[in-house]
């Protein structure tokens, strides 16, 4: 694999598991809701940025993370300070990227069992260090005993900014290692990016180009309609010293999501003129992208049950992209058993 096509997808790689992570943190809104009415939540979106870090590095994992963060101030924010912006939102899940410097002895590790250890003490370390931002941000803004939760004004403001940190981030640290270790133990390969490429004689299919030019047009229809529509739905308020607002999430994640199509049918193309275009890896991608907006609208169909309101909306956004799903489930699986055909016959005739 050339160097160039690995930039390409390890910055793939990036925006996906970024927006996968964003889903995931919407996600565990809904778990414990009610009990951190002062912001926090318990769930595993850390993973997100802890499975590109063990696949590519620390540095990938961290830019991950920042975009995470940045999506999350790009749907609603409450800021008091510019700190309190970066400490609360921003790079939290950045500093859990840091944790995956442990990658370095992962990969040296010769045992499982080795590599096991090594998992979990980065999503210790990075658990960790996301709970120190959070503490940070409490104690320096958040330490007026009249706002804390659970009845403990008369704690001490630091012993309570522990506390309360600590209950929602050390389940989730416990949750997210589980998961990494079965992921780990069940699915190696997903830990893991060496992966040998055939070259394959190109028959002349018209397959690539209108999936390619499919993917082009629809996604950028899609980019530009959801995200004038994103910038339509900007609303913002005041409450006391803070400053608040919130935008559409909704139509965030579809044109985040449309642009992604967009530049994979553009990736398509160039593979196509260059005679190395893979409708397996292509089919594999867009499936990868359209779940990650089908996973969201699971998310909101949950939060919208919690909440009491109307979910028929995302009933149809459910149908409509698990139906999705599918068609790409049957694109992958149809080229999968094509080129391991391919390869038998190659090996045959060798």
């Amino acid at each position: 694999m050339s160097k160039t096509s690995n930039y390409v997808r390890t910055i793939c790689e990036i925006g996906i598991f970024a927006a996968i992570g964003f889903v995931l943190d919407e996600l565990q809104g809904v778990i414990a809701k009610g009990l951190f009415v002062n912001g926090g939540s318990i769930g595993f979106a850390m993973i997100a940025v802890l499975i590109i870090g063990f696949r590519r590095g620390w540095l990938p994992a961290i830019l991950t993370g920042l975009i995470m963060g940045l999506f999350d101030i790009a749907t609603s924010a409450y800021i008091i300070h510019p700190a309190q912006l970066f400490l609360d939102y921003i790079l939290p899940y950045a500093f859990v990227g840091v944790g995956c410097l442990f990658k370095i002895p992962f990969d040296k590790a010769d045992q499982k069992s080795q590599k096991v250890i090594w998992i979990i003490v980065a999503t210790v370390v990075g658990g960790l260090l996301k709970f120190m931002s959070h503490y940070l941000a409490g104690v320096i803004f958040w330490a007026n005993p009249e706002n804390f939760a659970w009845n403990l004004q008369s704690m001490n403001p630091y012993l309570y900014c522990f506390i309360y940190n600590i209950a929602f981030i050390g389940p989730s640290i416990v949750l997210s290692a589980g998961l990494m270790v079965v992921m780990f133990l069940r699915v190696p390969y997903i830990f893991n990016t060496k992966v040998t490429e055939e070259k394959e004689k190109k028959k002349k299919s018209y397959f690539p180009y209108a999936f390619s030019t499919i993917l082009i047009v629809g996604g950028l229809f899609c980019f530009v309609w959801f995200l004038i529509d994103y910038i339509k739905s900007f609303s913002s308020y005041k409450d006391g010293g803070a400053f608040g607002y919130d935008f559409n999430p909704d139509s965030m994640v579809i044109f985040v999501q449309a642009l992604f199509l967009a530049i994979l049918g553009v990736l398509s193309l160039i593979k196509i003129i260059k005679l190395r275009f893979s409708a397996l890896f292509a089919s594999s991608m867009a499936l990868t992208i359209v779940s990650v907006t089908w996973l969201y609208s699971v998310a909101r169909l949950i939060r919208m049950y919690v909440k009491g309101k109307d979910p028929s909306l995302y009933w149809l956004w459910f149908g409509i992209g698990l139906a999705t799903v599918l068609v790409f489930v049957g694109l992958v699986i149809f080229f999968y058993i094509k080129k391991k055909r391919e390869t038998n016959v190659s090996s045959q005739l060798a």
